[in-house]
């Protein structure tokens, strides 16, 4: 008779079911839960993200979460992991960032050689999976996904994959098995659990210029916009020592800046005040330290609009440096 063995994540309890909504000891994995947890922790995301992407989630998707820089989006998907955990849906999370050199050996595990002969070193997806736990990727589409998740993207189409790796040198062969799939004979199977998720991030600002994702793979994910907030959110999240950056809030007119930044800038202004540093040279530094890495080459009328709002901002001897600064950065187009 063919033969297998079954490795179920920890927390299993022997079942194919791995997660019972029912469950009494769970915590509702709902948009108003999530809301409590990121409020506690000091931010705030619109109804219709946190909806959007609880309901993709139970739904059964893999989520992408996308959006400007400093929006928050790691931030949220660290919490959507939490949640998943208080509601039993995992035990827990591991958080990678992706980067152009990760290959299917960082991802899905490689064999190498030890002092007891070749074994399995398990990547951050065969961890993840193992512990139970569900995996975030920050910056998803830096990867070469077809370098870096060659076999997952067949796991992720529902399809058993038998990997050309063993625990040891004696061992059966390894196999990824999707939820509900039946186990390839003559193999150890890697059984991922009905509730097991990947939740990734990607900066809109990315997607021109780094590694793109096929459309077959999309498929496999839904996609969550998260976008910035209102200017009276900004406002109010930057009421503090660090005051001062409101002064630059009109930046986002030529660039979408997420809060996050702002609140980095603010953070960095107020530690500045206790060393009674100008306010003006106080938040040029900050403009140096935090915005102009997120600013892009502009044209004629946005580099007139980014020296109206610097020098409105700031006092004359930053105005010349900071023209200074901009030149050595050919970023401004001005006659």
């Amino acid at each position: 008779m063919p033969t297998h063995t079954v490795h179920r994540p920890a927390g299993a309890d022997g079942s194919d079911e791995q997660w019972d909504a029912a469950d009494d000891r769970a915590v509702p994995f709902a948009a108003a839960h999530i809301d409590s947890l990121a409020r506690c922790s000091g931010v705030q995301f619109p109804e219709t993200v946190l909806g959007a992407a609880t309901a993709a989630l139970r739904a059964g998707k893999h989520l992408i979460l996308t959006g400007p820089p400093g929006t928050g989006k790691s931030t949220l998907a660290k919490l959507l992991a939490d949640a998943a955990q208080e509601a039993l849906m995992c035990t827990g999370h591991i958080a990678a960032t992706a980067t152009s050199e990760w290959t299917v050996a960082d991802t899905i595990g490689t064999s190498i050689d030890t002092a007891q002969g070749r074994v399995f070193r398990a990547g951050v997806v065969t961890q993840a999976i193992e512990s139970g736990r569900w995996l975030v990727i920050d910056e998803f589409n830096r990867a070469n996904i077809d370098q870096a998740f060659g076999e997952l993207f067949s796991v992720l189409a529902g399809q058993t994959v038998v990997l050309p790796h063993r625990r040891s040198e004696f061992a059966p062969a390894l196999s990824l098995v999707p939820y509900g799939c039946e186990p390839p004979s003559e193999t150890e199977a890697i059984c991922i659990p009905k509730p097991w998720r990947i939740i990734a991030t990607m900066n809109t600002a990315d997607r021109g210029l780094l590694f793109t994702l096929s459309r077959a793979l999309m498929r496999r994910f839904a996609f969550v916009n998260v976008s910035s907030p209102n200017e009276q959110v900004y406002r109010q999240l930057l009421d503090g020592p660090g005051r001062h950056v409101t002064a630059l809030l009109p930046l986002r007119e030529l660039h979408d800046i997420g809060p996050a930044i702002f609140l980095d800038a603010a953070d960095y202004v107020a530690m500045r005040n206790l060393d009674s540093v100008r306010p003006s040279l106080a938040l040029l530094e900050a403009f140096n330290a935090y915005f102009l890495p997120q600013l892009d080459a502009l044209d004629r009328a946005s580099s007139a609009r980014l020296l109206e709002i610097l020098d409105e901002a700031l006092d004359p001897p930053e105005q010349q440096a900071v023209r200074t600064i901009l030149r050595e950065f050919q970023l401004l187009d001005v006659a």
